[in-house]
């Protein structure tokens, strides 16, 4: 427990002196409210989406619609408030999902629950960090374990649309990764 708290210190100390954090408290509210605003849009589009997918054509038929959709959706909503939103994980099924090394940080964070949504001033702007747990029974069809929870017809269509998937093993209530959204300020 000692050690998990002094590496939780640790990487608080690495973020702050990384990445400029200085904001005024009206600053980090609003991209805050924004932020929290705008992942839930996002969360709810793509959950919506998938569930009708699911209703559609089952799981396979889901990690389909996720491989050739899920992007243009976060796209659409990225365009419309301009602001890069993202699907960030250190378990990236999309190779255009996988955390940086800084990410992979505030993902450690919110695994050992050290850390909620949160706000990072960088040079051009602000990046809002929101974490994405497994929260219903139907994401275990795609992010569960193999054999147990994903079935033989879905595992295959993962491995066909994504040769290296990372996104499986997971149990309810697990961090699947995190919402990261990019305002630009300069």
């Amino acid at each position: 427990m000692k050690i998990q708290l002094t590496l939780m210190a640790a990487s608080a100390i690495f973020l702050m002196a990384f990445y400029n954090t200085e904001t005024t408290p009206q600053q980090s509210v609003n991209y805050q409210k924004l932020g929290d605003s705008l992942s839930l849009q996002a969360q709810q589009s793509l959950i919506s989406n998938l569930l009708g997918a699911v209703e559609k054509g089952g799981a396979p038929y889901a990690v389909d619609f996720c491989n050739e959709k899920a992007a243009p959706l976060t796209n659409a909503l990225s365009q419309k408030y301009g602001v890069e939103i993202q699907r960030i994980s250190a378990k990236n099924r999309n190779p255009d999902n996988a955390a940086s090394l800084f990410d992979k940080k505030i993902l450690d964070l919110f695994t050992a629950n050290a850390l909620k949504d949160t706000v990072v001033k960088m040079s051009k702007g602000y990046v809002y960090y929101k974490p994405i747990k497994i929260g219903m029974p139907t994401c275990l069809q795609c992010h569960g374990k193999p054999k147990q929870d994903i079935e033989a017809a879905t595992l295959k269509t993962i491995q066909q649309k994504y040769r290296f998937d990372k996104a499986t093993g997971y149990a309810m209530g697990e961090l699947r990764g995190a919402w990261k959204l990019t305002f630009l300020t300069k």
